[in-house]
C-alpha cells in the first residue's frame, strides 16, 4: 500500500508539470461530486475476473463519491473495499458523472450494481449459449452465457457471468426469449423449422466450444 501511495505520488507530480507545461487548469470536484474513476491495468487487476475476455479493456467504472480534496491536483474517494488501492486519485484519473435527468430510467439501466465492477468498451453481437455451474465454494448456481462480441471473428467468443452484463440488458432479454422456441423445438416440437433450429444450433456450440477448446 505504501509503496503504492508513492508511485501515485511520483505520477502525480509528473502530471503536475505536465498541466503547468501546458498552462491548463485541471478539473475541479466539490466533495460529494461523483466522478468516473479511470481503469489503469494496475486497478483493473485488482478485480479482473477470469470470465472476462482478455481483449475487452474496460474504460471507466463509477461513479463514486468526492470525498475531499487532497492538495491541488489530488481528490480523496469512496471506493468499494474489494479494490484495495489507495482512494487519493490524481485528478486526470477521474472525469465528471452526468446523470441523464431526462431518462433517469436509463441512468438505471446503465449503471453496474453495487457489487460489480465490469465495463466493456466492446459491443455484443449476440449470446450463442447459456450453461449454469455450481459455485465450489458456497454451492450457488452461476449462470454464464457465450458471447460473441461485434468486430470480432467468429472464433472469438467468451463465457461471461450474467452479473457483468448489465451493460447489455436488452440482448440478455432477447436471448431469454428465444429460450421457449429452442426447448420446444428439442422436444421434437416444431417440424421441419424445429429440426433445423436443433441442427443450427448444435453445429454453432460445437463449433464455439471447439474454439474455447
Amino acid at each position: 500500500m505504501m509503496q503504492e501511495a508513492q508511485d501515485n505520488l511520483l505520477k502525480a507530480q509528473r502530471r503536475m508539470k505536465k498541466y503547468a507545461d501546458k498552462g491548463r487548469r485541471p478539473l475541479e470536484f466539490q466533495v460529494r461530486d461523483k466522478v468516473m474513476l479511470k481503469l489503469t491495468p494496475q486497478i483493473w487487476r485488482k478485480f479482473r475476473s477470469e470470465s472476462v475476455h482478455r481483449g475487452l479493456i474496460p474504460k471507466y467504472d463509477g461513479p463514486f463519491e468526492v470525498v475531499k480534496r487532497v492538495g491541488i491536483v489530488a481528490y480523496k474517494l469512496k471506493l468499494p473495499e474489494k479494490l484495495q488501492i489507495h482512494p487519493t486519485v490524481h485528478v486526470s484519473f477521474l472525469k465528471p458523472y452526468h446523470r441523464d435527468e431526462q431518462d433517469p430510467a436509463r441512468n438505471e439501466a446503465r449503471c453496474a450494481p453495487p457489487t460489480v465492477m465490469v465495463q466493456f468498451d466492446h459491443e455484443m453481437d449476440r449470446i450463442l449459449n447459456k450453461k449454469v455451474t455450481s459455485n465450489v465454494k458456497g454451492g450457488n448456481m452461476i449462470t454464464y452465457y457465450l458471447v460473441k462480441w461485434k468486430g470480432a471473428a467468429e472464433t472469438k467468443t467468451s463465457w461471461e457471468k450474467v452479473s457483468t452484463l448489465w451493460q447489455f440488458e436488452k440482448e440478455v432479454k432477447a436471448f431469454k426469449d428465444t429460450l421457449p422456441t429452442r426447448t420446444s423445438a428439442s422436444s421434437g416440437g416444431g417440424g421441419l423449422l424445429g429440426a433445423l433450429l436443433v441442427a443450427s444450433d448444435g453445429m454453432r456450440n460445437k463449433a464455439a466450444w471447439a474454439a474455447l477448446g
